[in-house]
């Protein structure tokens, strides 16, 4: 009975690491959204600005580019939390 005991014990401390490890995995990725916004939104802004001063639809491709990467950094970190949550 004490076997099955430490046994449970165990499983609990090992389930609560990997919930523990499951959130700082999203917070970490979180951070770096909030980073990667930051980045995204600076850049989309000076290529705006680019683009108004000289006309050249070379800003405007690379606005959609930023915006193709605001995409695909949402849809990962989605990723990562659905991941996350449903190991729960």
């Amino acid at each position: 009975m004490s076997n099955s005991l430490n046994h449970d014990k165990t499983h609990s401390i090992a389930g609560k690491s990997l919930a523990q490890s499951g959130a700082l995995a999203v917070q970490d990725a979180a951070n770096t959204m909030r980073d990667m916004n930051t980045l995204l939104s600076t850049a989309a802004g000076v290529a705006l600005a680019n683009f108004i001063e000289s006309g050249d639809p070379k800003y405007l491709d690379a606005l959609e580019k930023l915006n193709t990467q605001a995409k695909d950094s949402k849809s990962n970190f989605i990723d990562l939390y659905t991941s996350v949550t449903d190991k729960k």
